[in-house]
């Protein structure tokens, strides 16, 4: 399932994988287990984050403080991999 972008109209790829930050870490030669992602605490959908400050989401276009509070969990994208034995084929797992 994709969304489309509020600011620019184009499509959104719900598959963290497929997140346009992510491909370009990927490229880079970052591995997936180097790339971290978190769970926006709106939408619930995997995001890029950098590590830093804050996280921006891309489908609901707003931005969290990430401080060391339980709210954010950051995990790698590899742990974003899941059996296909559980109908989820690599896809953010929780869609709304």
């Amino acid at each position: 399932m994709n969304e489309e972008c509020e600011s620019c109209g184009q499509e959104l790829p719900n598959d963290i994988w497929k997140d346009p930050m992510v491909c370009e870490a990927l490229k880079d030669g970052r591995s997936a287990n180097d790339i971290m992602v978190i769970e926006c605490p709106k939408c619930n959908r995997y995001g890029y984050y950098n590590e830093g400050s804050h996280f921006s989401c891309r489908f609901c276009n707003e931005t969290f403080y990430v401080t060391d509070s339980d709210e954010f969990e950051p995990v790698t994208l590899a742990d974003t991999l899941t059996d296909t034995t559980d109908g989820y084929h690599n896809q953010t797992r929780n869609q709304p």
